[in-house]
């Protein structure tokens, strides 16, 4: 019997997710402080607070979905689940996940091309800062890819399940 995924400790691509995340999170909240004691108590502004934090949020979207895939946060359809034995689990689950991998390596690979066109064209954000939007962007491809390991191991662990 295996452990739940609470249980189990954290293994590399969790931890990399997990900590790329924290990371944006404590950026964002350590960005969102300091424009409030600037603003509170010396009338004054980081003026590019809002665009990080902005950053920073895509960041934290997209860098902790292997870690809530791999952790069971997601939705399910529990009225449909539970009207299946385990075998039907079972093979909902590995469709799920294949129909999952097929789509999120769609979207991956228009993330990689969007970064590489904003990365050829030099295209920058129209504000103050100019960040290069390959920048952001980045996020969006390096959170999709860490999601395709998580879901391709859950594809090898259904199948075994089902072979079992």
């Amino acid at each position: 019997m295996s452990a739940s995924p609470d249980a189990r400790p954290f293994d590399v691509i969790e931890r990399v997710s997990l900590w790329l995340s924290a990371f944006c999170l404590i950026g964002m909240m350590s960005l969102m402080l300091l424009e409030v004691v600037l603003r509170g108590a010396f009338n004054s502004t980081t003026e590019h607070s809002d665009e990080l934090v902005g950053y920073m949020l895509i960041g934290i979207s997209f860098l902790s979905l292997a870690l809530c895939q791999s952790r069971g946060a997601f939705h399910r359809v529990e009225m449909v689940q539970m009207r299946l034995g385990p075998r039907g689990k079972a093979v909902s689950a590995l469709i799920f996940n294949l129909l999952s991998f097929a789509y999120i390596a769609l979207t991956d690979w228009y993330f990689l091309q969007f970064v590489m066109s904003s990365y050829r064209r030099e295209a920058q954000a129209p504000t103050v800062l100019a960040t290069p939007l390959w920048i952001p962007e980045t996020a969006m491809v390096v959170g999709a890819t860490l999601l395709l390991i998580v879901l391709g191991r859950a594809i090898v662990r259904d199948v075994k399940g089902l072979m079992a």
